[in-house]
């Protein structure tokens, strides 16, 4: 599949964001990565990294914006790096990305 209508797009991110199994959230994250050239993939990507719950997830949608080159993920990222909840792996991920990103 070359891009995904609306409906895909939309069952992919709220799987992504709100399926309890993590392996179920990084197969949507996988799919959605496919389809990273479409602006409204890369912000839901984006937004997504302050949602999940799961380290593993959290790690995965930092790289996933790193390879994606977007920028746009900087302040997103940046809130991570603060967020002292955040699991210290997650907020050393986040600063490795804004590295990567050169910001």
């Amino acid at each position: 599949m070359e891009k995904p209508d609306d409906e895909l797009r939309t069952a992919l991110v709220r799987t992504l964001n709100e399926d309890p199994n993590v392996n179920v959230r990084l197969a949507s994250l996988d799919a959605l990565e496919k389809f990273s050239d479409e602006p409204a993939v890369r912000k839901s990507l984006v937004a997504s990294i302050g949602r999940q719950d799961s380290p593993l997830v959290q790690i995965a949608l930092i790289d996933a914006v790193v390879h994606m080159h977007d920028r746009a993920a900087g302040m997103q990222l940046k809130q991570v790096t603060v967020d002292s909840a955040m699991n210290a792996a997650v907020r050393q991920r986040a600063q490795w990305g804004l590295q990567k990103l050169g910001l």
